[in-house]
């Protein structure tokens, strides 16, 4: 790899990061702005706070425990949290730094899935039996029908992956995703699923599992990997297009 290119995707990726930090101080600084972070103050609830920031509930607890660490914020169990420096401009870039940490562990959660998913894929397609794909065709089912009364399939989309990595036939494979399940769930939270990352997920799975059905590894290593780079491109143009 030339020296030219190194330098030329580290600084791709500087600018990327700093956008991103950028985007979050303005969202804080509208928080300030419109008095709803004050010194002194309670946080807003951290449903509102997933929300302008675009991370899961999880992302907000994180960065509010990091925050808690340095104590520029302090959590008082059943009243809420609060900042504790003397003035708003002091909470900017800390809060700031602690969502972008925040916002860069989802796609590392993308990346890792994008590692491991298409290879189980590769292998149920090789190894899945009659049961195993007809337990992911119930689970599909399930799924076109919550799509169509508009409720969340997130667990379904879960058990789907869940049942892809039993069929593997991998147990090692199978357990660590089954481990890592919390994990992974921060990029199927609640906030990412509209209506067209439903869609999307239901088209995908059903490839997936056609192409488990014909026995075909690579095909089903490719609609994996498809499935999850359009699933990203969604969460993350979401984000953007709500900011």
């Amino acid at each position: 790899m030339s020296e030219e290119f190194t330098k030329s995707t580290y600084t791709i990726k500087a600018a990327r990061k700093k956008r991103l930090y950028e985007e979050i101080v303005s969202q804080i600084q509208n928080l300030i702005e419109t008095g709803e972070l004050r010194s002194g103050d309670r946080l807003p609830p951290e449903r509102k706070l997933a929300e302008m920031f675009m991370v899961s509930r999880n992302s907000v607890r994180e960065a509010i425990r990091a925050l808690e660490e340095k104590q520029i914020l302090k959590s008082r169990p059943g009243d809420g949290t609060y900042v504790m420096v003397e003035n708003e401009a002091a909470l900017i870039e800390p809060l700031a730094y602690a969502i972008q940490l925040e916002k860069a562990k989802l796609r590392e959660i993308f990346q890792f899935r994008r590692m491991i998913e298409p290879q189980i894929a590769y292998l149920a397609a090789q190894n899945a039996t009659s049961e195993e794909i007809d337990a992911m065709k119930a689970i599909l089912f399930d799924q076109e029908r919550q799509i169509k009364t508009g409720e969340n399939s997130k667990e379904l989309d879960r058990a789907f992956h869940l049942i892809l990595a039993r069929a593997s036939g991998n147990s090692i494979l199978f357990k660590v995703v089954n481990i890592l399940s919390d994990i992974l769930e921060e990029s199927r939270e609640e906030l990412y699923q509209t209506e067209q990352r439903r869609n999307v997920s239901f088209q995908a799975h059903l490839k997936i599992i056609e192409a488990i059905e014909k026995k075909d590894p690579e095909l089903a290593w490719q609609e994996m990997n498809h499935h999850l780079i359009g699933v990203e491109g969604i969460v993350f143009n979401s984000t953007k297009k709500s900011k």
